[in-house]
């Protein structure tokens, strides 16, 4: 019975509960406050106006409280901060290593002319005249005087003919330290290149009747020979000038007899460089014998 009373007094009071929230919302309405005192329940009315009550001015302020113990500091675990730091420094790193890789090839100069004019050291260096068409490679650069970019092949020293004696039968294949493509690209990104070209003889000829020859890069076979600037056929450099040894003949070694003697010069057409092979003939009897130089292709300035 006791426990039958308890549940209607509280739906009693949670219906109460509920029109009273309804009730506020209508100024003037009456609301009944129910309030427990000893002798149960009572009802006490109350007239709701819509207005909100009005609140006191705050209080004065208390006494300060005494300061709290100061934290430990956190480690760097802790706070994640420091780790976080850390790890995008490192992708910046990364990404710094990343675009060197892309880009630091285009830092690579044209040719040896292209580097620092503080450098001084002569040596080998890596260069890119183009990196559209080809790849870096190395060269050696002369800074002594002029700078210089050289680039060397497999017959730099002097070599002596063999027994041969028709026409162009002893033949030479020059081989270079770099791609053709490479060279090009140097060539054409250089205001002025050079080979040094030396044919040492007795009694063997040289151009006259056409028994020696020279190939260009692309394997035309060339009839002047080294310092004969006109490139007419049939011409060394004492021909052009009216020096050589026999003043019938256009080259020294067309004398064709002894003693020993020579022609040479800079062949410097950028069309043709570098030489890519070298022929020669009359030097299979008795008495005849022949020797050929050819230098490194040597580049200089900036074409652009």
């Amino acid at each position: 019975m006791i426990r039958f009373i308890s549940v209607v007094l509280i739906i009693f009071a949670y219906g109460r509960s509920q029109v009273t929230e309804n009730e506020e919302n209508c100024p003037g309405s009456t609301v009944n406050n129910y309030i427990l005192g000893p002798d149960g329940y009572t009802m006490q009315p109350t007239v709701y106006t819509g207005e909100s009550p009005k609140q006191g001015k705050p209080g004065k302020r208390g006494a300060q409280g005494e300061p709290g113990l100061k934290g430990n500091k956190g480690t760097k675990g802790e706070s994640g901060q420091a780790d976080d730091t850390a790890e995008e420094l490192q992708m910046l790193k990364d990404e710094v290593a990343e675009m060197k890789a892309k880009l630091g090839i285009y830092l690579t100069p044209p040719s040896c002319d292209y580097i620092n004019r503080n450098e001084k050291t002569s040596g080998t260096y890596v260069i890119s005249p183009d990196l559209r068409t080809v790849q870096p490679f190395s060269v050696y650069c002369n800074f002594t005087g002029e700078t210089e970019t050289i680039i060397e092949h497999d017959s730099m020293n002097e070599i002596q003919l063999t027994s041969c004696e028709p026409k162009k039968c002893y033949k030479r294949h020059i081989r270079y330290n770099v791609a053709m493509e490479q060279i090009v690209a140097l060539i054409q990104r250089s205001s002025e290149c050079r080979q040094f070209i030396k044919y040492r003889c007795i009694a063997s000829l040289l151009l006259e009747g056409g028994y020696a020859t020279w190939l260009s890069r692309d394997g035309t076979h060339m009839r002047y020979w080294g310092g004969a600037t006109s490139q007419r056929n049939d011409y060394c450099a004492c021909g052009e000038t009216g020096t050589c040894v026999d003043s019938t003949k256009r080259c020294n070694c067309d004398k064709n007899s002894s003693p020993e003697t020579s022609d040479e010069g800079f062949l410097t057409d950028k069309d043709t460089l570098p030489v890519t092979g070298l022929q020669f003939g009359d030097a299979g009897d008795p008495g005849e014998y022949g020797w050929h130089t050819l230098g490194p292709l040597v580049c200089t300035g900036r074409s652009v």
